[in-house]
């Protein structure tokens, strides 16, 4: 039975997040001032969170799900329905709920758990108390907003309350404190408060129009293939389908949106050096043929104009920018059809706050992709009898599907760059001919304009296509592409000999982390390489 999706695109809506921190004392009583000061707290951050036209806003809760503070103020959270939580612990899980005193407590943080969207465990650091210091600390790093349940008074310890705080303050976190001991006052210390960029971003993507018959024709045509592979590794369908319906509408959008802005992006450029070359030509026919006629020089004006309108509508619009983001997001939309399928949770959380070329925790696409995530229906888990269909399934639909994409891509772009060089050598080659012709003063006056005339054209044209070539990385991407065909070779090769399900998932998350990689390295050289105005 095949995936049915629906034709309406306006439902791969991806909400906005505002991930809200938590830190605060263990030995708290809940009270019902207490609960209406969380409350309060969350409204104020929600009247804090920007004003968005076309995405949904969500809240998620950032908890360790310790005793006290951390638990009141996630399931005040999780009165919204459509609120998330996400977890992060100190230590592994066996190990952190030795630090809760009775078995109440840790029956309560099992069904806390349970509710979790999604799950991290932070690399161990050192002793105990450096591990929940490191905790704190990265909290406040991944949060828009820190709710702190505090009494005001000095840390009693490494990575106390009081230290967080103090934390959050440096980094203009905006902070929201309550004193347990007098829940009725709340202290709001905006810091820079909530960035609306990736919220605004997020929300023009989700208003991108799109063709809902070309959303229904990819749909088509990717369900089909990821149905097949299934169909071919003994996969149930009941199992995969509410993963293929709802990821791969996301991944076909964002695909689409990718390709247009990227053809956008590319006509614009191909037409600013055409313009560019229109003018040239201009004036030097003036120059060379009719001197008397500078109003001919208008023509070479409206040209130039045109070439710096064209520029600016480009930059104004962001299509260069758009391209590259959306590719970003449909490229880890890909991959995470496939995590899901074999039940890996993906680090959604943000990035930490570092310069970063590729992407930062600014950037939308890191906040749009882990709401995305997080609304992904739940699978229904594997059992061990479908080890090698999913083997089957991850290399063939995944691994060597994207082997055939880059083989193709590599020998496309070296095609395209040795096709655009060879131009390139042909037409200097011509103008070095023009050149001693000239040189040589044979034929008639006009004649030797006309070679002139060539002589200008032809070197001129040979740059601009030299400069086309250059800045679409011809050569440097058919050889990323050239070296990930050997990348997934191996890792398939790998794949195919596990022999076990830890082998095989250890492996899938290699192979999530290589395309990552790969999509970083993309955006670095892609980011940065944008033309200026021919001048």
């Amino acid at each position: 039975m095949r995936p049915k999706f629906s034709n309406d695109s306006t439902g791969l809506v991806i909400p906005a997040q505002v991930v809200i921190g938590v830190t605060g004392h263990r030995n708290i009583t809940e009270s019902p001032e207490l609960s209406r000061g969380i409350n309060s707290a969350i409204e104020e951050i929600r009247r804090t969170a920007p004003s968005l036209r076309s995405t949904p806003l969500i809240l998620n809760v950032l908890s360790p799900l310790a005793e006290g503070a951390d638990r009141l103020v996630a399931r005040e959270v999780l009165k919204d329905p459509e609120s998330v939580l996400e977890v992060v612990l100190p230590l592994a899980i066996d190990e952190y709920v030795k630090d809760f005193e009775t078995g109440e407590s840790r029956k309560e943080f099992e069904e806390l758990l349970s509710q979790a969207r999604n799950v991290r465990i932070l690399p161990s650091r050192g002793s105990r108390n450096q591990a929940y210091q490191q905790l704190g600390l990265y909290v406040v790093d991944q949060c828009d907003a820190l709710i702190a349940l505090w009494d005001g008074k000095p840390a009693a310890g490494q990575g106390g309350t009081a230290e967080i705080v103090e934390y959050a303050r440096k980094h203009n976190c905006l902070l929201i404190w309550i004193n347990p001991e007098a829940p009725e006052h709340i202290a709001v210390e905006p810091g820079q408060g909530i960035d609306p960029r990736p919220f605004q971003d997020l929300d023009g993507y989700n208003s991108e129009p799109v063709n809902d018959t070309e959303v229904e024709s990819q749909l088509k045509r990717q369900s089909d293939f990821f149905t097949v592979e299934a169909e071919r590794s003994r996969l149930p369908a009941d199992i995969l389908r509410p993963t293929f319906e709802y990821i791969l509408g996301h991944y076909v959008r964002a695909d689409i949106l990718a390709l247009r802005f990227q053809h956008l992006y590319y006509r614009c450029e191909t037409a600013v050096y055409i313009l560019a070359l229109l003018a040239i030509a201009v004036a030097a026919s003036q120059f060379l043929f009719l001197p008397d006629k500078p109003i001919i020089l208008v023509s070479e004006v409206i040209l130039m104009i045109a070439v710096l309108a064209i520029f600016g509508m480009s930059r104004h619009r962001q299509w260069h920018t758009r391209w590259i983001d959306y590719r970003f997001l449909a490229e880890r939309i890909r991959s995470a059809l496939f995590m899901a399928v074999v039940n890996i949770d993906v680090a959604t959380l943000r990035p930490p706050r570092h310069l970063s070329l590729s992407y930062s925790s600014n950037d939308w696409m890191v906040d749009a992709f882990s709401s995305f995530w997080n609304q992904r229906p739940s699978m229904q888990k594997a059992g061990s009898s479908l080890f090698d269909g999913l083997k089957d399934f991850i290399c063939e639909a995944w691994i060597e599907d994207q082997i055939r994409y880059h083989d193709s891509t590599s020998k496309r772009h070296y095609r395209r760059h040795h096709r655009m060089t060879r131009v390139s050598y042909t037409l200097l080659g011509l103008t070095v001919c023009a050149a001693i012709i000239h040189i040589v003063d044979i034929g008639s006056q006009t004649l030797q304009s006309v070679l002139v005339f060539m002589a200008i054209i032809l070197s001129t044209a040979a740059l601009f296509i030299s400069a086309i070539r250059t800045h679409r990385d011809y050569l440097r991407n058919s050889m990323r592409s050239s070296e990930m065909v050997n990348h997934l070779t191996e890792l398939k090769d790998r794949m195919i000999m596990a022999q076990d399900h830890d082998t095989f998932l250890r492996l899938v998350r290699e192979t999530e982390e290589t395309m990552l990689h790969e999509n970083e390295d993309w955006r670095v050289v892609v980011r940065f390489n944008i033309p200026e105005v021919p001048a």
